[in-house]
């Protein structure tokens, strides 16, 4: 019971971590999490410095320690892609099912990816899950593939290729093996990699914005 009320508790932060940001337009790590409704100017705000630290309420701090400050960022930059890509509506099952946000094998976010729950993106509400087999795959519309898959990686891509699904990792050479966006650290700051041809492949649509921000942009689907 009050390891329920500790995990309720800092979901809660991570969600309210959320709101600050979208409200704030704060940067977190290399983007702000800059929702329309909130947000005159819908910007990816890009920083040099920026801490979690200033991106969490204070009253949060002390939950938000236990999380892993690493993916605590990015599970906000996830929120983003979310809010970036394009999913053709043959990728739903009704008009508003919503958007589902899966960790394929061991989970490094916990309940940073949590906080994104509920979360509202274009009408639809986001959903999460954490995944054991590419098999369940399909139901997912952006799958984290966690560093745990990475022997599988070359197998998984494939898998899912044709697929309308934002495949996302942090796995050495994730976009030229085939993923769509690479996240990677350059001097402690959060920067990607997109794979343009492989987002094509999938059938998947990114903002100019998103892309204006990557380091490289590939159109090849995968280059091993």
């Amino acid at each position: 019971m009050a390891f329920d009320r500790q995990k309720m508790r800092i979901a809660a932060a991570v969600t309210r971590s959320l709101r600050g940001l979208a409200i704030a337009g704060m940067a977190v790590g290399m983007f702000a999490v800059a929702a329309a409704s909130d947000v005159r100017a819908e910007n990816l705000i890009v920083t040099q410095n920026a801490k979690v630290n200033g991106a969490v309420p204070a009253e949060a701090q002390t939950d938000a320690a236990t999380l892993n400050r690493e993916y605590l960022i990015k599970a906000a930059i996830l929120f983003n892609f979310a809010k970036f890509a394009s999913w053709p509506e043959s990728a739903f099952s009704y008009p508003n099912a919503p958007l589902r946000v899966c960790v394929l094998g061991d989970d490094p976010f916990g309940v940073a990816l949590d906080g994104l729950h509920g979360k509202q993106v274009r009408n639809r509400s986001l959903a999460t899950a954490r995944i054991s087999t590419v098999d369940e795959a399909p139901k997912c519309h952006i799958l984290f593939v966690s560093g745990s898959e990475e022997a599988d990686l070359p197998a998984i891509l494939d898998y899912v290729a044709e697929l309308p699904i934002l495949t996302v990792g942090d796995i050495r050479r994730f976009a030229n093996t085939g993923g769509i966006i690479a996240l990677k650290e350059v001097e402690n700051r959060s920067r990607i990699d997109i794979n343009l041809g492989a987002a094509e492949k999938a059938g998947l649509k990114l903002s100019s914005k998103l892309l204006r921000l990557a380091d490289t942009v590939s159109t090849q689907a995968a280059q091993r």
